[in-house]
């Protein structure tokens, strides 16, 4: 049987005041490495280019920027072996690895959000508003959980007069000569705060990356307080069910009570629960707080927060012309407003 997994969408402008502030290739078309200091409290990469900022500032508390830079061939000491998988060594929370197949499997989702969404992001005018060229500025955009750093790339390639940003706990798996001027990369834990980005961004993009997250609210908090007043924050993350082809009621994750239930909605169950219950990630109330949305928060404003819900098919792949034919007809239909 068809099923769907319901991904949750959520955009709102920040109201605050500056005061408070392969196996598939896993490099996916990624040209040229400005690499800067990183702002981790315990580990660093950057490249050979010196990149200087309002970023190099006082320990927050929290924080720290590294003095040391480090090439990207030898960043493999950021990374741990275990089952013959590669995993993150920042944070223990986070349970998926960081290894060739992940960056593959990685690229594919993004793909996958490129075509459902019909573009890099959402709300494409209010977007295209705030990055807008202008004389004497330049916007900043802070991409968390980076991943393969596709995204990222692919807007800076979009917006070539903006800075991009883009953390992640792992390095990105792209060459240092293949990142463009205004691009660069940071190895950092969004659980030990952001107090040395607040204010500082125009835009911050955040997809799937609640699973390494220990307290989401305080982490919502502080990376909003990381937005310029007028900001735009976009919250992406799934709510790890799956729903019939209605879209209305879910299907029961496969047991020997429901024979017939979901093996997916099995499979991210037990994930879930495992990562709750092992890693003390905080799912559960992420899956709360983007379910009510934005509109009760006090550093947003009202007015401009939206929602969506994006619906991702699960089963079996249609071939060919068959394929071609659904993706244009459901993409217009895969957000619920």
């Amino acid at each position: 049987m068809a099923e769907n997994n319901e991904t949750p969408i959520l955009i709102g402008t920040s109201t605050h005041e500056d005061e408070i502030s392969q196996k598939g290739d896993p490099k996916v078309d990624q040209r040229s490495f400005a690499g800067g200091l990183s702002q981790l409290d315990t580990t660093f990469y950057a490249s050979s280019m010196a990149y200087t900022s309002g970023n190099q500032r006082d320990e927050d508390g929290m924080t720290r920027i590294s003095a040391i830079a480090s090439v990207p061939g030898g960043l493999d000491e950021y990374r741990r072996l275990e089952g013959g998988r590669a995993f993150n060594v920042l944070n223990d929370t986070y349970f998926l690895p960081t290894d060739d197949d992940e960056f593959t499997r990685l690229n594919k989702q993004h793909t996958g959000f490129t075509v459902a969404l019909g573009g890099l992001y959402p709300a494409a005018g209010v977007v295209n508003a705030i990055l807008a060229q202008r004389e004497g500025y330049t916007p900043k955009v802070l991409d968390l959980g980076c991943g393969t750093g596709v995204w990222t790339l692919a807007m800076s390639k979009e917006f070539p007069h903006c800075q991009f940003v883009g953390i992640d706990l792992a390095p990105v798996p792209i060459e240092a000569e293949n990142v463009p001027s205004n691009c660069r990369f940071e190895l950092d834990d969004i659980n030990n705060g952001l107090a040395h980005f607040h204010n500082e961004f125009d835009v911050i993009h955040s997809r799937l990356v609640v699973g390494g997250i220990r307290d989401f609210r305080k982490s919502k908090e502080d990376v909003e307080k990381c937005l310029k007043p007028g900001g735009l924050v976009i919250w992406i993350d799934g709510d790890y069910d799956a729903l019939c082809p209605d879209k209305i009621h879910y299907r029961p994750p496969a047991s020997d009570a429901h024979p017939d239930g979901s093996w997916f909605g099995r499979l991210t169950f037990e994930a879930r629960r495992a990562a709750v219950a092992f890693g003390r990630s905080d799912l559960d109330t992420m899956m709360e707080v983007l379910s009510a949305g934005l509109w009760e928060d006090p550093l947003m404003d009202p007015e401009t927060c939206q929602g969506a819900d994006l619906f991702v098919p699960v089963g079996s792949w249609a071939t060919g012309k068959i394929l071609v034919e659904y993706m244009h007809s459901t993409q217009p239909e895969c957000i619920r407003r």
